[in-house]
């Protein structure tokens, strides 16, 4: 048997009742936003395929008889007896003043502007009152319905709140009402681009890694209900799937701030490009050039040939330029031009490419630093100049030994090329990170402006590093989100050293049904962080795979006499990329590393860690 009607929810169309149809799993009700899976249902009797540009959605237009049947209007209600309460179709964005749920349809009462929804209005079905209730999330028993309020802690979202409660009394299991009655499915929610489905605990083939909600970034425990996106491996905590999006008024405010630089950067060379342009500015703002100077790799009276590099202080360095030496390959036989692309400046540890391809070099020690690095870099950075110290001068400093490195007090990281030091405060502060500005844009954080800042967290909010020293750039607004020092300097494309197709650093939740696993150690990646991914081949690659240590320069040599033989031992960084590799074994002292620096011998392999070069290594 089936019926027409015409309703006030759908004044476009009339609408047919349907007992027996399946529906579509993400179907739900336009009035009460619950499934319509197992109950009568209207639907539309449009069916022209021009319908799928309007507002309603006829095609996915869902009633639920109850629903249709609702009372127009309420004269008393236990949540609100003062006035009339009226059904009504409600804007965008209005929330339902009992559950806080985003709701379409609402009991509304004017003068108070107080509203309910459906669900609130009517907690249990006019035909069923609900008492017990069999609930797929608590299946081995029934759940009963405890009418007085109490404080608890909820078994399904895990947050202590006073409410009414369904409790079973076999297992103690107790959870809060409006978490027993929420909805299986949230078809439209505010804050993700699919819909949302209320699961009971973390799939097995995501149990990995720990989760964190895409909202919040705070943990979501493996057992606790959550909504979740099977397409995005997207989980949210339940209160949080209900909350409203950021507002434009907000969403505008980074951009009212042009000058602001926005990070990622776009390159590996973008990192250099920043660290020659806060050089122009505290040459213009501190030592008085022309402000409409310009910071290029190569100034006219820098010098052909310098005798004594405070850095550098054994031999000579002569200018050169990548560009005339890729000329000169391009103009022989020999097309191994690997050399002139692969130099790295020991003072920012950054490589030297045609973009500012002028620099000195040591060729005798396989010493090179760009022409900035070399000449402009002020030696030191008065009081008040740093955004990391401002409190004290910064002198410019560099370890006397190439594989010596110092750890930076900011980002974490170990590092062999130039830093400033307080001597006073015995704080190093790597080059890269002494000239970054103390607020700047983020991709995947639009809205906001990030500001230096103390640690708040011990977790990156995009990259889920362990941030375990120094700052942070935080969002003021959203107090959850931060990105560690580290992950700063990460860039937005770079390429693999063995493979010249660009890959891209990409932000979640990722459009992809399953697990991601890295190309180089072949082990799974945290699908709740970011990674790098190549697009056409469909590659994916942890971001520290492809950056690891990358501010210590490596490949520099040194002769030492071991065992009655004389090795000539490079610099090297050795890694396992799988878990279960052997261990690297020390030659000398017999230690065994997952990783770490060593120096190795080309010829026989033979590897010695960093620690017994330095009990051994002279003058």
């Amino acid at each position: 048997m089936s019926s027409t009607i015409e309703h006030f929810s759908h004044p476009e169309h009339e609408l047919t009742l349907k007992e027996n149809d399946v529906f579509e799993d993400t179907a739900t009700c336009y009035v009460c936003n619950r499934t319509v899976i197992g109950s009568p249902t209207y639907t539309c009797t449009n069916r022209r395929a021009d319908d799928d540009d309007n507002d309603i959605r006829c095609k996915k237009f869902y009633l639920h008889q109850t629903c249709a049947e609702l009372p127009p209007h309420l004269f008393q209600h236990d949540m609100h007896n003062q006035h009339l309460l009226s059904l009504e179709l409600r804007s965008h964005g209005y929330y339902c003043d009992r559950c806080e749920l985003q709701v379409k349809f609402a009991y509304v009462c004017d003068p108070c502007n107080y509203g309910l929804c459906v669900a609130c209005t009517f907690p249990c079905p006019p035909d069923d009152e609900q008492r017990e209730l069999h609930h797929e999330g608590h299946q081995e028993h029934t759940l009963v319905l405890l009418q007085r309020q109490a404080l608890f802690k909820c078994d399904a979202c895990w947050v202590e709140a006073k409410d009414i409660s369904y409790i079973c009394k076999t297992c103690e299991f107790w959870i809060h009402k409006k978490c027993a009655l929420s909805p299986s499915i949230i078809a439209e929610p505010a804050n993700h681009h699919h819909p949302l489905h209320l699961i009971f605990s973390i799939p097995d083939e995501h149990r990995y890694f720990s989760r964190w909600c895409n909202i919040c970034s705070d943990y979501v425990p493996v057992d606790s209900w959550m909504y979740y996106c099977h397409q995005c491996t997207y989980f949210v905590h339940m209160k949080c799937a209900t909350a409203p999006a950021l507002n434009e008024t907000e969403a505008a405010s980074s951009d009212n701030d042009p000058d602001l630089i926005e990070f990622p950067l776009h390159s590996e060379e973008a990192l250099f490009d920043l660290i020659t342009t806060q050089c122009s500015k505290f040459r213009v703002d501190f030592e008085g050039e022309d402000k409409d100077a310009t910071m290029i790799s190569t100034e006219p009276n820098d010098p052909h040939i310098i005798e004594q590099h405070w850095s550098h202080p054994y031999h000579p360095l002569q200018l050169k330029s990548i560009i005339s030496e890729n000329d000169n390959n391009n103009n022989n036989d020999d097309d191994d031009d690997d050399d002139a692309r692969v130099l790295i400046c020991d003072g920012c540890i950054q490589p030297i490419t045609v973009t500012h391809p002028s620099y000195y070099a040591c060729l005798q020690c396989g010493f090179f630093l760009h022409s900035v690095c070399a000449t402009r870099l002020p030696k030191e950075l008065p009081t008040g100049v740093s955004s990391f110290h401002p409190l004290h001068s910064l002198t410019l400093a560099k370890r006397p030994k190439f594989y010596e490195g110092v750890q930076c007090g900011f980002c974490g990281c170990d590092t062999n090329g130039f830093f400033y030091e307080c001597e006073d405060c015995d704080i190093k502060i790597d080059l890269c990170c002494a000239f970054l500005p103390a607020r700047i844009k983020y991709k995947s954080h639009k809205h906001h402006p990030l500001v230096l800042r103390p640690l708040s967290s011990y977790v990156c909010s995009v990259s889920r590093f362990v941030i375990s020293m120094g700052m942070e750039y935080g969002c003021e607004i959203c107090s959850n989100f931060r990105v560690g020092i580290f992950s700063v300097s990460f860039p937005s494309t770079m390429k693999h050293k063995y493979d010249d197709h660009p890959v891209t650093l990409r932000y979640p939740p990722f459009f992809y049904e399953g697990v991601f696993y890295c190309e180089l150690c072949e082990e799974q990646v945290n699908n709740q962080g970011w990674l790098y991914h190549r697009g056409h081949s469909d590659h994916s690659f942890h971001s520290d795979c492809l950056l690891f240590w990358h501010r210590m320069k490596l490949g520099g040599t040194i002769r030492l006499d071991i065992n009655d033989e004389t090795h000539t031992l490079a610099y090297a960084l050795k890694r396992n990329v799988r878990k279960n590799s052997p261990l690297y074994i020390c030659g000398n002292c017999g230690d065994g590393y997952a990783y770490g620096l060593f120096f190795e011998c080309d010829g026989c392999g033979f590897l010695i860690c960093i620690e017994c070069v330095r009990k051994m290594d002279g003058d």
